[in-house]
């Protein structure tokens, strides 16, 4: 089945006529969905399913639920989600390649995707093609709802089948979709069918045009294309190829100076040295390349050497509207030559790791006005008098609390130099802060960072321990000189009180094991250079640092979640920076994107109640 093409159009269709919904930026897809087989179908009719086993899995365990509606077509598409409204392409591009059964298995746990379902084409004997596409829609929430996927996107749900839903009005859709950076928006006019295989002005898609300076240096005559390139360092990188968007004006006036100032080789390919700015408009980059790339205009006053690497990832990733950003040249760890800008940048790359670990947790930030190098710093907790409207905050005994649930919450916080972020170990409950504990947590601090090897030594010694007790944990860095080991929980069910009677039998049994190397002793000058395993700061009110929040050193460390298989004698914590951990997100993932999978299948309470039988 071909499916039903989408009409490009610059500006929203307005009016009572329309419904609005996100454009997600990955492969469209079919998935026919039967008693005896179950497929994700291409638009080219390439069967996708062994390449996204995660979605295969929860299709499964929703089978029994969803067979009175049984056979099904849904269209959708294939993603991975960043927010709510924002896939990365390259992800779903890349897991559609791989071949072998350890990639597939492998990137299906770090990069889980999903499929988006917009539409509904069949359910058991009925073809709903010839419905409105409202009916269409009502009928797909019920299948939904049925098998218990939500009805609408939540990258933070774990759901590998979610609903897209459509809006009535676009002005709110519009600026979600601006806020967190998406493709697109679809308009679909009320009353319409499902045509195949047509290109239909019933279905109309507005992008999300982002405008990035490049620098023109080659021209290919046999097939016209351009090639664009910025400045990294010293290099000129090359970044996009293009040949659509010029006038016949545009393109022969570049042409000509190609040809006439340029040099040639081989033949029929021009280089020329970086002179010619423009600007270019693209819905994202991929593979270190701009897609779907259309010239915009000349910058002639504009100076090639300012066309940087920076400059590039900023246009590609912009302040969201109503965010205010103020010095962004302002140095805040320049001892790694980080400025305010590039801090902020980091913030956006981490936020769909780390806007999870803030939602509903009350803030502690250390916020340094100066920057690293600068002995000014200081604590924050409530929210001043006056805060943007996007800020939202809890009440606490002596003030506002600062809660950070958004990105412009987030990129509001790194604009005032709030370089360290800790959170309590438990979410709001009901607006307060609650008895029950989300996760528990052990930090594990050497006396000083020559001796991380001790951090590394008692996290692998525990986890042997809670393996035992069928636990799954989870570790990451400090940030600083120590590791964080990690035991989600079932939320609402285990309070403070009752995690302490486990945290205070693991760190003395560890201690007790190589008393030479481990103590719970908490003062310093009775340590004698042994790790000191606290336990006793996972209690009601207390923080720790989030993951992925930086900490106030120069060289911009990070808190990072880290692969079990990671710690090693080689490890060492100053190797995840600013600098290094995008691209880790990147290209390893998130290790703790497995907790919440985990959470509720953990046998905490038969451990404690064994626990419990021990000490009577």
């Amino acid at each position: 089945m071909k499916p039903m093409k989408l009409t490009p159009a610059e500006t929203l269709p307005e009016g009572p006529g329309w419904l609005y919904e996100v454009k997600y930026d990955g492969f469209r897809c079919h998935l026919d969905w039967r008693e005896d087989c179950i497929r994700l179908l291409s638009r080219n009719g390439h069967d996708l399913s062994d390449r996204f086993p995660e979605i295969m899995a929860g299709i499964a365990e929703a089978s029994e639920a969803v067979r009175p509606y049984l056979p099904l077509i849904l269209d959708g598409e294939l993603v991975y989600l960043l927010n709510d409204v924002r896939s990365d392409f390259s992800v779903v591009a890349r897991r559609s390649r791989l071949r072998t059964k350890a990639a597939i298995e492998e990137q299906s746990r770090m990069f889980p995707c999903r499929f988006s379902a917009f539409d509904l084409l069949e359910t058991g004997d009925d073809d709903l093609r010839s419905r409105t596409v409202e009916e269409r829609k009502e009928v797909l929430g019920q299948v939904l709802r049925a098998g218990q996927f939500p009805v609408d996107t939540n990258y933070r749900k774990p759901s590998p089948i979610q609903g897209v839903a459509a809006q009535h009005a676009p002005e709110p859709l519009k600026s979600r979709l601006v806020a967190g950076n998406g493709e697109g928006l679809v308009a679909k006019r009320s009353g319409s069918r499902w045509t195949e295989g047509i290109r239909s002005t019933d279905w109309l898609k507005v992008k999300n045009w982002r405008t990035v300076p490049i620098v023109f240096t080659v021209f290919e005559a046999e097939n016209s294309n351009f090639s664009g390139r910025v400045l990294d360092g010293e290099e000129w990188l090359e970044v996009v190829t293009l040949r659509h968007g010029f006038s016949e004006e545009e393109a022969k006036t570049l042409i000509a100076l190609f040809r006439a100032n340029g040099t040639e080789g081989p033949p029929g390919v021009f280089r020329l040295a970086p002179a010619v700015v423009a600007e270019v408009l693209t819905i994202g980059e991929s593979g270190g390349k701009l897609r779907e790339p259309r010239f915009s205009r000349f910058l002639l006053d504009e100076d090639p050497e300012m066309v940087t690497i920076q400059r590039y990832r900023r246009a590609l990733e912009p302040i969201p509207p109503g965010v205010t950003v103020t010095n962004p040249d302002k140095p805040l760890f320049p001892e790694a030559g980080i400025d305010k800008d590039t801090f902020l940048l980091y913030l956006q790359h981490a936020a769909p790791h780390l806007l999870p670990w803030l939602e509903d947790r009350p803030l502690t930030v250390i916020r340094y006005p100066h920057g690293t190098e600068d002995t000014e710093r200081f604590y924050q907790k409530h929210a001043p008098d006056s805060v943007p409207s996007f800020v939202k905050t809890a009440p606490g005994e002596e003030g506002e609390l600062l809660l950070c649930n958004s990105l412009e919450t987030l990129l509001w916080l790194g604009n005032q130099a709030a370089l360290e972020l800790h959170v309590p170990f438990g979410r709001l409950r009901d607006g307060e802060e609650s008895i029950y504990p989300d996760e528990i947590v052990f930090d594990l601090d050497p006396p000083d960072a020559t001796k991380f090897q001790l951090a590394v030594d008692a996290a692998l010694r525990l986890k042997q321990v809670f393996d035992g007790f069928g636990l799954k944990t989870f570790v990451k860095t400090s940030g600083g000189k120590g590791m964080q080991l990690y035991i989600p929980i079932p939320p609402k069910t285990f309070t403070y009180e009752e995690t302490r009677h486990f945290t205070s039998f693991a760190a003395e049994y560890l201690c007790e094991q190589a008393p030479d190397r481990f103590t719970t002793e908490r003062m310093k000058k009775n340590r004698g250079g042994r790790l000191y395993v606290d336990y006793v700061q996972h209690a009601r009110g207390k923080t720790i640092i989030a993951p992925y929040s930086t900490r106030g050193a120069g060289h911009a460390p990070v808190a990072t979640p880290l692969e079990w298989h990671e710690l090693t004698d080689d490890l060492r914590p100053q190797n995840f920076t600013i600098h290094t951990v995008t691209e880790r997100l990147r290209t390893k993932g998130d290790p703790f994107l497995l907790m919440e999978e985990a959470r509720f299948s953990q046998p905490f309470g038969e451990v404690l109640k064994k626990l419990k039988e021990m000490m009577k």
